[in-house]
């Protein structure tokens, strides 16, 4: 059978331009979504669950004559323009491109490929809610089992937003043999014959756009002989560094299910499976994300990890979780992110719980294997799979909200029993060795130890001794964290706004700067620069009752007028930190207007020491903002 385009009229109903719902939801973040989305899809089609399935990307370029129907498929960006001309400037964009793209010798092409999994199936018959409908011609649909990943039906646009012709090729063997191919362009409405099309083109054996028998084998260099589908992107852009992004992607999102064994990425000639997952884990750069990936693949092979069985739980509405339904991995060390990350069976990454404690350092997972808490949680899933929500339960929303909260308490009590000790009235000396003299920080001929180090607690008591941390990455967890655990904040509100309300204990209010415009201040008609610059910071809090802090501050540029923003920041809020006074030997004409202070700064490139005064007489994380003026 010969296919060609097929792209069905409306009849009267709704006409779309070139904003898919569906494209839009991952426009963006492309790259991270099919990296996401892909892996997410493969894994729940697994068909030997004692196999890994097999993932593979690989980039090529079709000679653009040998793409299908290709005479009728640069007509229908034709039609568009007639129909879209002077209406949409984003559809005339966007047709435009096409055209461009079709006029080259080569189209660029990444071809996505399954291995050990079912195949499209259905693809022979017609019937709604096989693994070919849902795909292919369902919006919104997906007849996925209750321990899979995803359940909207949204992520099969994620490689559709990679392409820049909006154009799809499926070839498949599903696990009865039986082999197929189908296309699928979603770009937009146009009048054709007097008819309005719907947007949604199929190539396809007939106008009732049902799959051609046998596979189009785009890639020349690849040959499918097994059950499996190949997803071929058209126009796919290939001029960023895509396996870099790729393979951050998978990393982040995958390293469980890599490291269970379920599941092999490959991208272009890089294998990622469960022998070299810690090689390319640890041989990442130490930004504030991958640092937390370390240590969450860390906590995975290591045979020290605390593990903790979920306790049993029943709920009217949905039922009996069974202990060990979840499971909580755990470890305490330094400079850890303070944060549980939270996934379901598949292993996929979906968030991470923050607001646990400000005073411990820790860092964890949560995994949910148990059938029934797998059920419900996943319908507590938002379609980008990053958050839960308990509305979506639709049974018993509020049976759901008690089952989510009860999870989290678990998180917490259990974080705060394995680890806590004694808080004392005084803050350890964050960043103390920028403040000590140099025989001392150096410590004296001991080893110093800046890594990453894991050390486990005993699962049994230990004795109380008093609290030494190190800055958490998270400040805002900090803050929240050390509200949770004096009793103030809300452990089932994570994100409790900082009290932007009357001080219980005010201090006398600063005095007005006796330099109307110092050097460091803006002059009136002179606009600053406000140029940001990046700086390392250490903080100390010398005196909880005054709001006494030691702030050392490490540039990377010379600059001579500076100013400075102290902030604490939320998730959901961001507040100045109220400056009372500041002082330092290495800057001078020291002005603070509305919480900011401007300088002129002494020392060039140099570190700078300050002594600052807050009003608040509690611990805060501080955040600080450097700008050249």
């Amino acid at each position: 059978m010969v296919g060609k385009w097929n792209f069905p009229a409306v009849a009267g109903g709704q006409i779309n331009s070139i904003n898919n719902a569906g494209i839009e939801t991952f426009r963006g973040n492309e790259l991270n979504s099919l990296g996401r989305e892909i892996p997410q899809n493969t894994v729940d089609a697994q068909d030997d669950e004692t196999k890994p399935v097999i993932v593979e990307f690989k980039s090529f370029h079709l000679e653009t004559k040998n793409f299908p129907d290709y005479k009728e498929f640069l007509k229908v960006f034709d039609y568009c323009e007639s129909t879209w001309k002077g209406n949409n400037d984003k559809c005339e964009k966007f047709i435009q491109q096409a055209k461009d793209i079709l006029a080259q010798p080569t189209i660029p092409v990444l071809r996505i490929s399954d291995f050990n999994t079912k195949g499209l199936e259905g693809a022979g018959s017609k019937r709604l809610g096989t693994p070919w409908s849902s795909l292919i011609r369902e919006a919104g649909s997906s007849n996925k089992g209750d321990s899979s990943g995803g359940s909207f039906g949204i992520g099969k646009a994620a490689p559709a937003a990679n392409s820049k012709l909006r154009t799809l090729f499926y070839d498949s063997i599903d696990i009865h043999g039986i082999s197929s191919h189908i296309g699928v362009a979603n770009i937009m409405s146009f009048e054709k014959d007097e008819k309005i099309t719907t947007g949604v083109g199929y190539f396809a054996g007939d106008e009732s756009s049902s799959a051609i028998a046998g596979l189009l084998s785009l890639d020349p260099s690849f040959v499918r002989s097994e059950p499996g589908t190949d997803i071929y992107i058209s126009a796919f852009n290939t001029n960023e560094p895509w396996e870099k992004r790729l393979l951050h992607s998978i990393l982040m999102n995958f390293f469980i299910t890599i490291h269970q064994k379920k599941l092999v990425v490959r991208i272009e000639n890089v294998e990622i499976n469960h022998e070299n997952l810690g090689k390319l884990i640890m041989g990442l750069e130490d930004t504030k994300d991958f640092s937390a990936l370390k240590a969450y693949y860390q906590l995975l092979v290591s045979e020290d990890t605390l593990v903790v069985p979920s306790p049993e739980r029943k709920y009217g509405g949905i039922g009996k979780f069974e202990e060990g339904e979840a499971t909580l991995l755990l470890t305490t060390g330094n400079d850890l992110n303070r944060r549980v990350l939270m996934t379901r069976k598949t292993g996929m990454r979906l968030f991470e719980r923050g607001s646990i404690s400000g005073s411990i350092s820790f860092t964890g997972i949560l995994i949910i294997t148990g059938k029934n808490m797998n059920q419900v949680f996943k319908e507590l899933e938002n379609p980008a799979h990053t958050k839960w929500e308990p509305n979506r339960y639709e049974d018993n929303p509020k049976a759901a909200e008690k089952a989510m909260k009860d999870l989290f308490k678990f998180v917490r009590d259990t974080v705060h029993k394995k680890f806590q000790t004694e808080e004392t009235d005084t803050m350890d000396a964050i960043g103390l060795s920028d403040f000590l003299p140099g025989e001392i920080a150096s410590g004296q001929g001991q080893e110093q130890k800046e890594s990453l180090t894991i050390k486990i607690k005993e699962v049994k008591q230990k004795p109380k001794k008093k609290v030494k941390t190190k800055p958490s990455t998270n400040k805002q967890d900090d803050v929240e964290g050390l509200l949770v655990d004096t009793g103030i904040g809300d452990e089932d509100n994570p994100n409790p706004r900082p009290n932007t309300g009357p001080n219980p204990n005010p201090k006398p209010k600063p005095k007005p700067n006796p330099k109307p415009n110092p050097g460091g201040g803006e002059q009136k008609g002179k606009k600053e620069k406000n140029i940001p610059i990046r700086t390392t910071m250490r903080y100390l809090c010398t005196d909880k009752s005054k709001g006494i802090y030691h702030v050392n501050l490490s540039p990377d540029k010379k600059f001579t007028k500076g100013k400075l923003e102290f902030r604490i920041t939320g998730e959901q809020t961001e507040v100045k930190l109220p400056i009372i006074s500041l002082s330092s030997s290495q800057i001078e004409d020291i002005s603070i207007e509305n919480n900011d202070v401007r300088f002129i700064n002494k020392v060039g490139k140099k570190d700078i020491s300050l002594e600052i005064e807050i009003d608040y007489d509690d611990y805060c994380a501080i955040e600080v903002n450097l700008y050249e003026i």
